[in-house]
């Protein structure tokens, strides 16, 4: 399948995290696409997504007011994300918020006019503004999204 697709923000079309384990517990989270585009063609896929951070909902209150103190220190609200391959197998890229960056290969899958993504990152230490808890060595987690493409 061969196109360029606008990707809209639309009720559901959010990106999903799940960490592993932080300590005793696990983080999920969900933030909203703020807009993107695919193109596929016979050079490749081109993926680009913009990702609203201060809207992102984590599932325990307390990451939640740690991510939220993060996004405000750092004055970042938005993850952009450029992905290119030969293939929608792979697509690599750099997911960016202010001056972090972070590697990412994403799997890509079409099905009709929705959009599936999942992959992997690992990020490596992270320092969270929270008592108690400081920092997590060796922090990754997991991308699964699926959101809605018009044609351009």
């Amino acid at each position: 399948m061969q196109g360029t697709w606008n990707i809209p923000s639309a009720r559901g079309a959010e990106v999903r995290l799940k960490s592993g384990s932080l300590g005793l517990m696990s983080a999920e989270a969900n933030a909203p696409v703020r807009h993107g585009s695919l193109t596929v063609d016979e050079s490749g896929v081109i993926l680009d997504l913009v990702i609203a951070l201060e809207k992102m909902r984590m599932s325990n209150f307390l990451l939640q007011a740690a991510a939220r103190s993060m996004i405000t220190m750092h004055k970042v609200h938005d993850l952009t994300y450029r992905g290119i391959g030969q293939s929608l197998d792979s697509v690599t890229g750099i997911a960016r918020a202010g001056d972090i960056e972070l590697p990412l290969a994403l799997a890509l899958t079409i099905t009709g006019m929705q959009l599936e993504f999942v992959g992997s990152a690992n990020i490596g230490t992270v320092h969270i503004p929270l008592p108690g808890m400081g920092k997590i060595d060796n922090f990754s987690f997991d991308v699964d999204a699926k959101v809605v493409l018009e044609p351009q």
